[in-house]
């Protein structure tokens, strides 16, 4: 039967159950979509011909446990039963297993928060660097066991095998590694890149209890650390350590290694200011956050986000989105995946790649092999890539051989090793393996998918309710159901699944169901969790329909406000003088790039009674609190979350319409019922979020040297409400050395007082037990010796004004010298953003060569300021458009970012009398299109290098350089080096003036080209 292709229901065999009410009764007159009745499919029926999975998988080598689907083997039997069956365990030279060698499958334990962690694989592949950025987050000892061997012998594994030949070597080696494993059971971090047949059975009996976890790297990044230059050699060797390492561990993590891409050199190129020390932090936030999703919630300190709607799960929100990207796509480098998620609560890896070898009948075990370290990488790069969680869904094509079959179960076990918060099981599986995989799956949740595409039944037919009951039934997280659309009827028919679900008795999971494609719609907009979407900037997301997405996040959230779902809110800054305050153009920005038609305005006010007209107005969506009003606003709300109570102050406004029976806020997700819907005000709830941006800004800024320890020690400049916010960021960090530094002692002890009684509360849940021990220490004075039970600080944070306030003069803050002694440096952050050129900042920078990082307040605003991102995207679109007008050949891009009555001037006037144009000459769009038309008759830019970006948010204008390859169709190739001045509307999302300094030679040279009988005389 192998090889033959069939409908993937009739070779699983299990419809007949699905049509039967409690899985007895029969339904008959009942067409499936294949063509088959229940009769057909009767399980009392022979059925020699046909297919069963299970039957695949018992002829396979090393999967006897399959034999029995319903029992659930203990994964260490299952493991070691699959090994070497000739071994003598007392013999130290045993048989290296072959590539084939199974992956370590089995239910994964729970384990213990102090549970030590092995990490194990190739030299080369970031093993010890993890480690120990892993021991700094958790406290934890690193044992490598290669050092450890070498102080046991007295000799390196290499220098012991030469000596004492192989099969002592490896005896001794497995020796040490049993007595780590007992000594350092809990509480460290173990380092191992061995891989004989011993190791391979301690290292399984230890991921019983303990996570074994894989470190992966790309086959170049490796090959480069240890000198190899046969790549046929290299090849082999990782395919056989992947197969061994995998036959061992219960996790794998892929380290992506830095690449400097031309869009990552274009986008660091635009940054203010790089900060140095800091190449390692995406590798140690991308390993953290691994980790955060293997271990029991609450291990890894300070990788939850801190902002309440983060903390509800997207399938608990209403109108939640995922972006669905090809895993192709995202292996490209070319692709920046941060860059397609605009809008999306998920992102969804889809992995049509399986299907694709199954049409082309090109499923090989060489594929198979690649599709599996494809998956690896591509969860590894978005990972990095993006906080949001993960979707893996791979899918499995209608028909389908016996191959495809195991591959796709392979496949499936393999990813949840890789730990995705969500993916995706096929519900067209038997039960058993469904089973199996949700046995296995530790934290992911598995989303039970039906996709059917041929054929599908009406959504009155009861196959969808028995495919639902099917996932619930089975214990899967959530049931996703999706058909074609034929008709726009079928959009309101899907009303009667959505109705039967909610009538049922008990708990229920939730339900995606919608229509696919153009004619779906209206279906896909009003599906409330996790509709497929796809993302504005990739042209494909699958290659064939009806499987590709029809609609962006942006677009669904914009036809909610449409059909009047949602309504149109006013949001506001209120202070006693917020006319500098980037809150508005930030907000617009994010507003605007969401799809989201709010308006947020600036309300400077002398008091609170300038705004109570607008906090009481039906339309009021929220406001930003600034000062002098972050502690008086308290008075006029209803509750406060308990990062306002702890910090006495409030930064966020929020109007709550609907409440519980009893009068109470809701929590959770009944929460954000009150978001984007307008009606009368029952409550408002103040929430402060100042904390979560200092934090963010220090964590970014502290390189691995300067991870917080128990000794560390964070300075404060300030005693006024951004102070108490700063602490309270810093005790979440885990800082519990904090020294305040104000001229007005009495302020900073009055605040030092109110941080004493909070740690000795126990009620508010919002400071870790480890905060009880935290000390605090006033300097009044500059002058003041720095206090010898403390260390020198890591963290230092200026909190106080950085520019005149009526007759106040702008403080000169300069820190003594002998404060910045830290033998790693540090970070300086000055919170203040309307004056970035401080003494204060100066004096760091000044230190960056000793490891000290300064940073500012538009560091502290999310992504360095919309306002300022918005900017730096339209120019670099912008600086891009000359590149691709040319590759497409289509003129027009060029004023893709531009202002319709855009103006554009040539500089310097000697160019404009080399034209023959007034020096205060303008080219309008069409005009400047027109010129682009004749270059490209003639030839194009093929790259355009953008440095030097120097951007001022207040007057929105950016300065930058560009330097350019100019080929010509004749192969000729001209540099060009231009200076660029941008004027940006108020959003910054659109260019209204552009001057332009030229090459002068090289920009006569081209006119020349381009225009040979008009300049070449001239020439």
């Amino acid at each position: 039967m192998a090889g033959v292709k069939r409908s993937l229901g009739s070779m699983l065999g299990h419809e007949d159950t699905l049509l039967r009410p409690n899985g007895t009764g029969r339904t008959r007159n009942v067409h499936y979509d294949h063509g088959m009745t229940p009769d057909t499919l009767d399980p009392m029926t022979p059925r020699s011909q046909s297919f069963k999975l299970s039957n695949t998988l018992q002829s396979q080598p090393h999967s006897q446990t399959h034999s029995q689907p319903n029992s659930r083997p203990d994964s260490r039997a299952n493991s070691q039963s699959a090994g070497p069956s000739n071994t003598d365990q007392n013999d130290g030279l045993t048989r290296t297993p072959s590539p084939t060698f199974p992956s370590l499958t089995g239910q994964v334990p729970d384990f213990n928060q102090d549970a030590s962690m092995m990490l194990v694989g190739m030299r080369g592949a970031g093993k010890s660097t993890l480690a120990v950025m892993a021991s700094s987050a958790m406290e934890r000892k690193v044992i490598d066991l290669e050092p450890t061997f070498q102080r046991a012998m007295g000799l390196s594994s290499a220098q012991y095998k030469a000596e004492h030949g192989s099969a002592e070597c490896y005896k001794q080696q497995a020796k040490v590694l049993q007595g780590a494993l007992q000594r350092h059971s809990t509480g460290c971090i173990l380092v191992c890149s061995w891989m004989e047949s011993r190791v391979q059975s301690l290292l399984r009996e230890f991921a019983s209890t303990h996570p074994v976890v894989h470190i992966v790297r790309d086959a170049e990044a490796i090959q480069n650390h240890l000198k190899f230059r046969d790549n046929a050699k290299m090849r082999n060797l990782l395919d056989v350590s992947n197969a061994i390492f995998r036959s061992c561990t219960n996790f794998e993590f892929f380290n992506v290694s830095e690449k400097a891409t031309k869009s990552s050199l274009a986008r660091a190129s635009m940054e203010r200011s790089p900060a140095p020390y800091l190449t390692l932090k995406h590798v140690e936030r991308h390993f953290l956050k691994f980790l955060s999703i293997i271990y029991p919630a609450g291990t890894i300190p300070f990788t939850d986000s801190a902002f309440p709607l983060s903390r509800i799960p997207a399938e608990e929100r209403n109108f939640t989105y995922a972006t669905s990207i090809p895993l192709t796509d995202v292996l490209k480098d070319s692709v920046e995946v941060e860059e397609h998620v605009r809008g999306a609560d998920v992102v969804q890896i889809v992995v049509h790649d399986l299907a694709d070898h199954a049409e082309q009948g090109t499923l090989t075990s060489e594929a198979s092999a690649k599709l599996l370290a494809d998956i690896t990488k591509g969860i590894g790069v978005v990972r990095r890539s993006t906080i949001l969680p993960i979707i893996l869904h791979l899918f499995l094509p209608h028909t389908a051989t016996d191959e495809v079959l195991r591959v796709y179960l392979e496949l499936v076990h393999h990813t949840v090793r890789l730990a995705p918060e969500m993916m995706t099981v096929d519900l067209r599986l038997e039960d058993v393996h469904i089973s199996r995989i949700l046995s296995i799956r530790k934290r992911t949740k598995i989303i039970g998918n039906c996709f059917i595409i041929s054929d599908p039944p009406a959504w009155d037919s009861p196959m969808w309710m028995s495919w639902y009951k099917k996932a619930s039934n089975l214990g899967c997280h959530i049931a996703r159901l999706i058909r074609p659309a034929t008709s726009i009827e079928d959009n309101f028919s899907i009303n009667h699944l959505k109705t039967s679900v909610a009538a049922l008795q008990g708990p229920k999971i939730p339900l995606i169901a919608y229509n696919s494609g153009y004619l779906g719609r209206h279906s896909q907009t009003l599906n409330r969790i996790l509709t497929v979407v796809r993302p504005d900037s990739l042209e494909r997301v699958n290659p064939k329909p009806p499987i590709t997405p029809t609609i962006t996040a942006v677009g669904a959230t914009k036809a909610l406000f449409s059909s009047f779902v949602y309504d149109q809110m006013k949001l506001y800054v209120f202070g006693a003088n917020v006319s500098y305050s980037l809150s508005p153009a930030m907000h617009k920005s994010a507003l605007k790039a969401c799809g989201l038609p709010h308006t947020y305005e600036p309300v400077s006010c002398s008091s609170l009674r300038g705004i109570k007209h607008l906090i009481e107005d039906p339309e009021f969506g929220g406001g930003s609190v600034g000062l002098p009003f972050k502690v008086e606003i308290i008075t006029l709300t209803h509750s406060l979350s308990n990062h306002a109570r702890a910090i006495g102050a409030v930064n966020t406004l929020i109007p709550i319409r609907f409440l519980n029976e009893d009068g109470t806020i809701p929590t959770g997700a009944a929460f954000f019922e009150s978001v984007n819907r307008a009606g009368p005000i029952k409550a408002l709830y103040g929430e402060n979020t100042d904390w979560i941006g200092i934090r963010a800004t220090i964590r970014r800024g502290l390189s691995p040297a300067n991870a917080v320890v128990s000794s560390t020690c964070g300075l404060v400049v300030g005693a006024g409400g951004m102070a108490r916010a700063t602490v309270y960021a810093m005790l979440q960090l885990g800082i519990k050395n904090i020294v305040i530094c104000n001229r007005t002692r009495k302020n900073a002890e009055k605040m030092v007082l109110h941080f004493t009684q909070l740690l000795q509360r126990k009620d508010l849940g919002v400071l870790s037990a480890e905060s009880e021990h935290s000390r605090f220490h006033v300097i009044e004075s500059m002058e003041d010796p720095w206090p010898t039970d403390y260390r020198l600080p890591t963290v230092i944070v200026s909190c106080i004004p950085t520019h005149r306030i009526g007759n106040v003069p702008a403080p000169e803050l300069a820190l003594p010298n002998e404060w910045l002694g830290s033998r790693t440096g540090g970070v300086a952050i000055e919170l203040g953003y309307k004056t970035l050129d401080t003494p204060f900042l100066t004096q760091f920078r000044k230190e960056a060569h000793r490891g000290w990082v300064s940073m500012d307040g538009l560091d502290m605003l999310p992504e360095q300021g919309f306002a300022q991102q918005s900017i730096e995207c339209t120019a670099r679109q912008f600086f891009a458009a000359y590149v691709e007008s040319g590759e497409k050949n289509y003129p027009s891009i060029i004023n893709r970012d531009v202002d319709e009555n855009c103006k554009r001037y040539c500089r310097p006037l000697s160019l404009c009398d080399f034209f023959g144009v007034p020096g205060d000459c303008s080219h309008d769009n069409k005009a400047y299109e027109g010129g682009i038309t004749n270059n490209l008759s003639k030839g194009s830019l093929k790259t355009c290098e953008v440095s030097n970006l120097t951007i001022d948010v207040d007057i929105r204008r950016a300065a930058a350089t560009t330097k350019s390859d100019m080929v010509f169709k004749d192969g000729e190739t001209l540099v060009m080096e231009h200076a660029w001045t941008l004027d940006f509307n108020e959003d910054g999302t659109k260019i209204v003036r552009v001057v332009e300094f030229c090459d002068q030679l090289a920009t006569r040279k081209m006119v020349t080209k381009v225009y040979p009988d008009k300049f070449g005389k001239a020439e």
